[in-house]
């Protein structure tokens, strides 16, 4: 199930009804599972669970680390591009905004990767504007082809692809995808989103 689809489900669910029948067993019940569902999730957001707060925070502590182990990544950011074809109200690449559009050079890409590594940084994460146009999946795959060069991890953040794209970008050495959504309400989305 996508996370659509999780959203949908719980568009017209009684909250305050729920929340009100949470007891203080239904949250050390959730806290004494080593896996947790929706449901229990739930709990956990409810106005009881306000009483346990630092076990909340020890549980979801205990998470992580089983599943990520001790391991901060930092990376940094590589605007290849910024056009993009959108008016998102909150965006400063809204297409009607009046700025200087620019799309690195290929050499521009190596020149900015080399400054990155110089500094020591082994995580990278690439971003676009939207516009398949202006920096079509070709064009990135080249500068990720530049930047692989440099970084051991190359992470993207740009315009909706279909999978075989995704598959031709870790084929050029992308190993992560950041999907940023600035809001789940369809209302707002809608209002802010003019595409």
């Amino acid at each position: 199930m996508s996370f659509y689809e999780t959203i949908k489900r719980f568009q017209d669910f009684d909250f305050n009804n729920y929340f009100e029948k949470v007891t203080n067993s239904d949250i050390e019940r959730v806290l004494s599972k080593d896996r947790i569902n929706e449901e229990d999730f739930l709990k956990l957001l409810s106005p009881k669970a306000e009483n346990y707060l630092e076990a909340i925070a020890q549980k979801a502590r205990d998470i992580t680390l089983r599943h990520f182990g001790k391991s901060i990544v930092l990376y940094t950011p590589i605007y290849i591009a910024n056009y993009c074809e959108n008016r998102c109200a909150y965006c400063g690449y809204n297409v009607e905004n009046k700025i200087a559009r620019k799309k690195l050079t290929f050499d521009e890409v190596e020149k900015e990767a080399k400054a990155i590594a110089a500094t020591g940084l082994k995580h990278i994460i690439v971003l676009t504007g939207e516009s398949s146009y202006y920096t079509p999946v070709s064009y990135i795959k080249d500068c990720i082809k530049i930047l692989k060069k440099y970084f051991s991890s190359i992470c993207i953040e740009i315009y909706p692809l279909e999978e075989k794209e995704y598959a031709e970008l870790i084929e050029a050495g992308v190993d992560s995808l950041t999907v940023y959504q600035e809001v789940y309400n369809e209302k707002i989305y809608d209002k802010v989103h003019i595409l």
